[in-house]
């Protein structure tokens, strides 16, 4: 029991330690307004994709500004909700998944 409750803390050192230094790398880069477009749709057909500026809008609503988040993509309201559910489920099953024991 002793083994399994180290385990569980040390993943959770893991998990607080990558998204602390994820959210300070997320959080220092700049959002780009203006250049040029890596959407190959955008590039193709000239038109706008229903994902285009969500990368922008991502960055937005981690610097707390939403109604620029919105502006570059209004579906960001649905979606990064969605994200940070699935992501968290994702850390919470890897900090309490069971250990199996191998048969020997």
């Amino acid at each position: 029991m002793l083994a399994n409750n180290k385990n569980i803390y040390s993943r959770i050192f893991i998990f607080f330690g990558i998204n602390i230094l994820l959210f300070l790398l997320l959080y220092n880069l700049p959002i780009k307004t203006e250049g040029p477009s890596l959407c190959i749709y955008k590039n193709i057909t000239g038109k706008e994709c229903f994902n285009c500026g969500m990368t922008r809008a991502f960055l937005s609503v981690i610097h707390l500004n939403f109604k620029q988040a919105i502006e570059f993509n209004w579906r960001v309201v649905l979606v990064f909700p969605y994200t940070i559910i699935l992501y968290l489920y994702t850390w919470w099953k890897f900090i309490f998944k069971k250990i199996d024991k191998k048969k020997e």
